[in-house]
């Protein structure tokens, strides 16, 4: 397996992938548009310096993706702050390891961005990926509370 940085190559392949992931959370929030596509959105993140995209890559296929940026600092918080906004490994490459090589070059990543923390966001009901984030040492710091009207 290899993570390396997204190209321009990889990104059709990578809006499929976040079109896939939203579809996916529609069983966490069924407000979620099934027919749901996202469409040049990838593209225009490569280049920019405080945002990361990169694949995971198995006999040259793209099989997994992280997005994730540097968030812009603001008069509440004195420290540097990374979000991990996306996460995305194919179903047939699941459960080896992918997400965590994956996770663990983003934390490199925002470490050399001088970033203090990394957030995660994560359904309360989607319990595989909160094991996944609590094994690479996430910790639940804050919820939030919703109310449907």
């Amino acid at each position: 397996m290899i993570i390396r940085k997204a190209n321009y190559d990889d990104a059709k392949i990578l809006n499929n992938f976040l079109t896939l992931l939203i579809r996916d959370e529609r069983q966490y929030d069924p407000g979620i548009d099934e027919n749901f596509i996202v469409t040049n959105m990838y593209e225009n993140y490569i280049e920019d310096s405080n945002k990361l995209l990169i694949v995971a890559e198995e006999n040259d296929q793209v099989v997994g993706y992280l997005y994730g940026i540097i968030k812009p600092t603001d008069e509440t918080y004195n420290y540097i702050n990374a979000k991990l906004d996306a996460l995305y490994i194919d179903n047939n490459y699941r459960n080896k390891g992918i997400a965590t090589s994956l996770i663990e070059y983003f934390k490199k990543w925002a470490k050399s961005k001088n970033a203090n923390k990394i957030e995660v966001n994560v359904w309360s009901n989607n319990i595989k990926a909160k094991r996944l984030y609590e094994k690479s040492n996430f910790k639940t710091t804050s919820e939030t509370l919703t109310i449907n009207l």
